[in-house]
């Protein structure tokens, strides 16, 4: 549940480094113990020129990502994956932890 004392971020760079890395930690974790290497790498690498419009896609996929974060963890996820770097860093850790 939300901490209703706590401000969601709204920008990326609101959100700590080592809070973007651990929620891309977290990410590649659930993906791989789950054995959706494949089809995350793919997706990803196919999106990766439009990140930025995947994030928000994420909106649309709400249900499914917060079975994975909860509660403003989901609304970070998002803005960590507008950034092009990150995005190549959630590969490189799906692909470490495979």
């Amino acid at each position: 549940m939300l901490n209703p004392n706590s401000e969601i971020p709204t920008v990326l760079e609101d959100i700590p480094e080592s809070e973007q890395h651990a929620l891309l930690e977290k990410a590649a974790t659930w993906i791989v113990r789950r054995g959706l290497t494949a089809p995350a790498i793919i997706i990803l690498e196919t999106c990766k020129p439009l990140n930025f419009l995947g994030s928000q896609f994420l909106i649309a996929f709400s249900p499914f990502v917060q079975a994975i974060f909860k509660g403003d963890e989901y609304h970070k996820f998002a803005l960590v994956l507008e950034k092009d770097a990150n995005v190549e860093l959630l590969i490189e850790l799906i692909e470490t932890h495979s």
